[in-house]
């Protein structure tokens, strides 16, 4: 007779169940029930909703004890799909991962530089076509989440402090995402999501506490505290282009852009070594290359932006004590620039502080959204609603799919 379990229970033994099958499959029911304590009964219960909801398949048999066999499941990896999206100035990525989280397709290209919605109509497309070029019905998208720079505002559905993309200040992003895919749109800050891939795939693994500290033609941190990002009380924890570090505090240009970034970003990079004597350059890469070959002016800019950067670690680690602070972008994942900061550190902080370079790279972010995506799609099937914490991830192969 088939066991009565109330509403919750119910939702519990699923969790505990896709946890498992996510983590461990191919396993057979009774091993299931081994693992996550449930008994038997309850077990075939839940496996065969999942079966008979599509999201498991049996997929082959084992032997067991005195000749028998028992039927293995595995979750069906193409019964659903997460996309994330990173957009930037430049360019924009996308990417589809299964039901697990196996990146399937993924694709990069220029930013239209036309902004606004004509960036949203360019995510939609991308989408399209590598749902299309998988053989993948758009409708098995069950999870899109879009990583931006600035913050967005939920009472307008705009994206702030986004200078370096046109037009998304002055529109409803996330109505009109979500009239594109038919579906609610999850928004996130690029560099929250570049620390949540470093914390699935990338250096950070494990850490309860870590921060991303980002440095290219601008500056942006990523926080996870106690397990979660952190995201203040209007979405705007980790704009470090704001804190007051450095020569440049009080001026209309500080409050603006930000001090800090003022002095770490590319052009205060580029603008020092002007000031010092340096000959042109055409950017900040150029600037590392003489560093290399003993250009005496490098070495003093890149030693001035370590001291700064070095103020910033100092500060974020007093306030969050992460146990790891990932560097990334452009100029922030250059070793140079690393081991000075590392040197550094003891002038200004009496603690060990770890600090590494992004083990993502360019990638951070996307796989960021990816984590994001699929954990949503998680729990909306197999989730408790109001339960704290995701079901976890499991660590499979982030390698670009192929072409």
């Amino acid at each position: 007779m088939k066991s009565v379990r109330s509403p919750l229970v119910r939702q519990y033994s699923r969790r505990l169940a896709a946890e498992v099958l996510i983590k461990e499959a191919p396993i057979s029911r009774a091993d299931l029930a081994r693992a996550t304590g449930l008994s038997k009964q309850t077990m075939s219960e839940v496996v065969g909703e999942l079966v008979s909801e599509g999201w498991v398949k049996a997929v082959g048999s084992t032997s067991g004890s005195v000749g028998r066999s028992a039927v293995t499941y595995e979750v069906a990896r193409q019964a659903a799909f997460s996309l994330g999206i990173d957009l930037g100035g430049s360019k924009v990525s996308a990417a589809l991962a299964n039901l697990i989280g196996e990146v399937v397709a993924e694709t990069t290209e220029t930013t239209d530089p036309r902004g606004g919605r004509h960036i949203l109509k360019q995510i939609h497309a991308l989408a399209i076509g590598l749902a299309a070029g998988r053989r993948i019905p758009f409708d098995a998208i069950r999870s899109v989440v879009v990583g931006t720079p600035g913050v967005l505002d939920p009472a307008t559905g705009a994206i702030r402090l986004v200078p370096n993309i046109q037009g998304l200040s002055e529109i409803d992003v996330a109505a009109e995402l979500k009239q594109l895919f038919g579906q609610t749109v999850t928004i996130e800050n690029d560099i929250n999501l570049a620390m949540l891939g470093e914390t699935w795939q990338g250096c950070a693994q494990g850490c309860e506490n870590a921060a991303f500290l980002a440095l290219g033609t601008g500056t942006g941190l990523g926080l996870i505290v106690n397990g979660k990002l952190a995201r203040g009380s209007g979405g705007a924890a980790g704009e470090i282009s704001y804190l007051p570090v450095g020569s440049d505090l009080y001026s209309p240009e500080a409050l603006a852009t930000g001090a800090f970034e003022r002095e770490v970003g590319a052009r205060a990079i580029l603008d020092r070594y002007g000031a010092a004597g340096g000959t042109a350059v055409d950017g900040v890469r150029d600037i590392f290359a003489r560093l290399e070959t003993g250009d005496p002016l490098a070495s003093r800019v890149i030693d001035q932006t370590a001291q700064v950067v070095g103020l910033a670690i100092a500060a974020i680690c007093a306030i969050v004590d992460p146990q790891i602070v990932v560097m990334g972008g452009s100029i922030g994942i250059r070793s140079e620039l690393i081991a000075r900061v590392r040197g550094g550190m003891g002038k200004v902080f009496d603690r060990p502080v770890s600090i590494v370079p992004s083990l993502l790279g360019s990638r951070a972010g996307l796989i960021g959204a990816l984590s994001m995506a699929v954990n949503r799609l998680h729990n909306t099937l197999f989730g408790i609603a109001g339960l704290p914490g995701d079901l976890g991830l499991p660590a499979i192969s982030i390698a670009k799919a192929a072409e």
